[in-house]
């Protein structure tokens, strides 16, 4: 490493670990929590970094690519609508112009990465005021936040170059831009840009998921849902043939859509991870199960594998106890964004659950579907909490 690699290193490390200064209402012992994740997720940075480095990965090429590119034949790209052209984009001026190392790079997407998290603690606050009450909620006694927060694969693929570092933080700062869009609607427009340059099938499952959360919001009037379902509705149509080209399908025929499925799954599998299944001949709901919480411990193939088995065991067991506490009770009870993440991760999870054949790029692919599996599930175990309390209440 250079002396500049050291310098950027400090100062972006300096910049990820005070970011949460720039956003009001942290409690003293939600900044402590902060903190410790950072340090985590700057940990799993070094990890995802060695491993890449080791093992070679997309991180490497997207890094080391820029350099053979001419700057005008990046613009070209870009003007393809190509996904890895904008990462040339982003990554040309530190690879390319300041000569960064890849541990720098991935330290800087680490550091951009973290700001994720920050919108989920904030979005949490708007939904979990009481924090005596979310500090109850346990799972086998360990409390669930912030503990759950820290699950490594939450990290390594928000950690490190690439684009799910990028959709992630889109995905997390879209969803804290609905919570005042007046104020935050320059945030809504930098998460959709970033959305729709890397993965705009993403975009579309935010437009129909919150457009469906928006018109199922009985707090909302009858013409308030109207206007709120005719903008959803326009930023799906103006994204909808954009989208078909991007993932290369010609059409929504059925026959179509099960062509475009069967390929997919069929030269996924195939790649050479070791972790290629194939799930041609799965029923669909073993499909969903394989996507959600695979690899497990029959899956196992290396040491990654045994670390994402325990974190999918964990997971498969907080989505279990979700079912026991009324989850859609807990539904009907949410505010549209509730409703809203819970459906863009019903939305991702059956699409994805249809074309992926490979573990480690389901692993990749769910983590930006995920935390709002984990946010939904706190909520229903959140208002389970202030039903118990409110009947040992009556009790006593």
């Amino acid at each position: 490493m250079s002396l500049l690699d050291i310098c950027i290193c400090i100062i972006f490390l300096l910049i990820g670990f005070n970011l949460k200064r720039f956003f009001k209402g942290f409690s003293a012992y939600e900044r402590g929590v902060l903190n410790k994740l950072f340090l985590f997720h700057i940990a799993i940075a070094g990890v995802f970094s060695f491993y890449v480095a080791s093992n070679g990965g997309d991180a490497i090429h997207y890094w080391e690519a820029p350099l053979d590119y001419p700057l005008s034949d990046i613009f070209d790209l870009v003007k393809k609508r190509s996904a890895t052209g904008m990462l040339y984009l982003i990554n040309y001026f530190p690879a390319k112009v300041l000569e960064l190392s890849f541990f720098t790079g991935n330290i800087i997407y680490a550091c951009f990465g973290f700001l994720g998290f920050i919108y989920i603690f904030k979005i949490i606050k708007v939904f979990f005021p009481s924090e005596a009450i979310l500090s109850q909620i346990t799972l086998f006694k360990i409390p669930i936040f912030p503990w759950i927060w820290f699950l490594p694969n939450f990290h390594f693929w928000s950690s490190g170059i690439g684009k799910d570092t990028i959709l992630f933080v889109a995905i997390a700062m879209f969803i804290y831009g609905l919570t005042n869009i007046k104020k935050h609607l320059f945030l809504l427009v930098v998460a959709m840009i970033f959305a729709i340059t890397i993965r705009p099938h993403i975009l579309l499952f935010l437009f129909v998921a919150f457009g469906i959360g928006f018109i199922l919001d009985g707090r909302l009037k009858g013409y308030q849902k109207v206007v709120l379902f005719f903008i959803f509705l326009i930023g799906f149509a103006s994204i909808f043939n954009f989208v078909l080209q991007f993932i290369q399908l010609e059409s929504l025929e059925s026959s179509a859509i099960s062509e475009y499925a069967s390929s997919k799954s069929s030269s996924l599998n195939k790649v050479k991870t070791g972790s290629g299944i194939d799930i041609s001949g799965y029923p669909f709901p073993l499909k969903v199960f394989t996507f959600l919480y695979r690899p497990l411990f029959f899956d196992i193939n290396g040491v990654l594998a045994i670390l994402a088995s325990f974190e999918n065991l964990i997971l498969l067991v907080f989505s279990g106890s979700i079912l026991f506490k009324k989850p859609f009770l807990a539904f009907k009870k949410a505010d549209y964004l509730l409703k809203g993440s819970i459906v863009f991760f019903l939305i991702g999870s059956l699409a994805f659950s249809l074309i992926l054949g490979n573990l480690g790029i389901m692993l990749r692919q769910k983590n930006m579907l995920m935390p709002w599996l984990v946010v939904f599930g706190v909520w229903t175990l959140y208002l389970y909490q202030q039903r118990k309390l409110s009947h040992e209440g009556i009790n006593s």
